[in-house]
């Protein structure tokens, strides 16, 4: 009979604790360390990702409008629902992207004016930590 309350199964003490690599031991074990993004590096990210927004929201009005405007028109009741299902996923994708480069380049931003304001009272280099 098998009988969970024998000694014979693992308990919590018996299995290997992980190990979590600080940067300070990863430097130390030959890993190069990255630099913290200057200001300037966020806001040139910011940029481009708000540029490359603005054209796929530009692509995703072009597309909605002109499939609004050319309405799919068949007997076909399987191929009325393939090309709407196709119409949407095309403007889906196209919105998808266009909210992705937006929410990038406002967390780029956000993360430019973080450090520009760090650099500027001199705590760039503190680290705060939850106890």
């Amino acid at each position: 009979m098998n009988d969970l309350t024998s000694q014979d199964h693992l308990s919590t003490q018996d299995l290997p604790t992980p190990s979590v690599a600080s940067q300070d031991d990863l430097a130390a074990d030959g890993a190069s360390a990255k630099p913290a993004p200057t200001p300037l590096q966020c806001l040139n990210g910011s940029a481009i990702a708000g540029v490359l927004a603005w054209g796929a929201y530009s692509l995703t009005h072009k597309i909605s409008t002109n499939f609004a405007a050319h309405p799919f028109s068949s007997a076909n009741y399987i191929t009325v629902n393939i090309s709407v299902a196709v119409r949407t996923l095309v403007v889906g994708v196209f919105a998808l992207a266009t909210g992705v480069f937006a929410l990038t380049a406002l967390g780029l931003l956000g993360l430019g004016i973080q450090t520009l304001v760090k650099k500027n009272t001199g705590n760039a280099g503190t680290v705060h930590t939850i106890d």
